[in-house]
This record gives structure tokens, C-alpha cells and sequence, in this order.
């Protein structure tokens, strides 16, 4: 009898830790969607994550909004998926939008340079409040806008540094992209620095 003493003191320490334990790993799920850095970098792995931990992540119950031409969005960029396509969570953290952007095409995420595309991309706006001027919807229900952090025109500068094309075909009259893409181009930035990169719309047409 006196033996199993101990052992009863250490399995009611060893509950006592895993109680803990619960509390503080259901504390850290139910506020996954308010911890900015640690939830919106699991959304980048959250394909290795279960399901009951995803939809603790921001945006994990969020519905799907639909945008109309000339609306103006506001909210957080919560995904980047590549230099043109990211998600935004509005401010109640209820509706989140698949947003691309305006004017410009960017490689494919399997295309050279598209890792650095995408990157740059996530640099300026991952997890930092953003404004879309959306301009119309594509065929996908995707927000297709003008994205602005700080007042930086964000469409322009991935043109800018070389890391996404002019989209001719959606946007012949942006002069500023014209001459943004020439720039970059001459000064060999970016995807420019390839000899003869591949533009992702030719890409698309070969590997659908």
C-alpha cells in the first residue's frame, strides 16, 4: 500500500499537467484567427494540418464573398498564392475574397520564377490591411482589382521590379504598366533576368 502511494501522486501530476496542457492547446486553437503571424504562417502548410485545426485558422469559417464591379475592399491579405492571386479576410473576419490582380499576369507557380514572384508578392502585402478597387470578376468568381498597401499601387510594382507581365489582353489602355515592364526588361529585374521567360498565358495554353 505505502508503494503505490508515489504512484498515485505522480499520475495525479501527470493529469494535472495534461489538463494544462488541453487548456492551453484549446486556448491557442480558439485564437489561432487573432494571433497574426503564427495563424497566417500555418495557412501556408495548412494542407498537413487536420481538419478540425484549419477552421480555427483566419479565414477558416469565413464564407466566400462575391464582389460587384466598382466595390471597394477592404481587410487583410491572409494568403498569397502567387504574384498575382491572394485572399482577402475583411476586417469582422466573417467574409474572406479570392482576389487577382488587375493588369498584370505573373509566372505560374511551377513556371521559372515564380517562387520569386510569389515571394515578392507576400512581402508587401501577407498579413498586412489592404484596399481593392475591384473592377470586375472573372470566370473563376475572383475579385479582379487595383490593390493598394500604404498608398503603394501594389499591381504596378510587381510590374515595376520585374516580376509580373503587362496583361496586354486585360488592360491594353495602362500605359504605366507598358512602360513599367520596359523598364524592368532593359534593367533585366526580376523574371527579366531569364533569357526569354516563357509569358504565363503561353504557359497556361501547354499545360492545362
Amino acid at each position: 500500500m505505502m508503494a503505490s502511494r508515489p504512484f498515485a501522486r505522480i499520475r495525479r501530476i501527470c493529469n494535472y499537467f495534461f489538463m494544462a496542457f488541453l487548456i492551453l492547446l484549446g486556448g491557442l486553437l480558439f485564437n489561432l484567427d487573432r494571433l497574426d503571424s503564427v495563424g497566417i504562417r500555418l495557412l501556408q502548410v495548412q494542407r498537413f494540418l487536420p481538419r478540425s485545426v484549419r477552421s480555427f485558422l483566419p479565414g477558416g469559417s469565413a464564407a466566400e464573398g462575391k464582389a460587384q464591379p466598382r466595390e471597394i475592399l477592404e481587410g487583410k491579405i491572409i494568403q498569397v498564392y502567387d504574384g498575382d492571386t491572394a485572399t482577402l479576410l475583411t476586417p469582422e473576419g466573417d467574409t474572406k475574397y479570392k482576389i487577382r490582380f488587375y493588369g498584370i499576369d505573373a509566372p505560374e507557380a511551377a513556371q521559372q520564377g515564380g517562387g520569386a514572384s510569389r515571394d515578392a508578392l507576400a512581402d508587401m502585402i501577407l498579413g498586412r490591411n489592404v484596399r481593392v478597387e475591384v473592377a470586375n470578376t472573372d470566370q473563376y468568381g475572383r475579385a479582379v482589382g487595383k490593390v493598394y498597401v500604404d498608398g503603394k499601387f501594389v499591381n504596378f510594382e510587381m510590374v515595376k521590379l520585374g516580376h509580373a507581365w503587362h496583361y496586354v489582353a486585360y488592360a491594353r489602355d495602362e500605359p504605366e504598366f507598358a512602360l513599367a515592364e520596359l523598364a524592368a526588361r532593359r534593367a533585366r529585374l526580376g523574371l527579366w533576368n531569364a533569357q526569354n521567360p516563357t509569358p504565363p498565358w503561353e504557359y497556361r495554353k501547354t499545360h492545362k
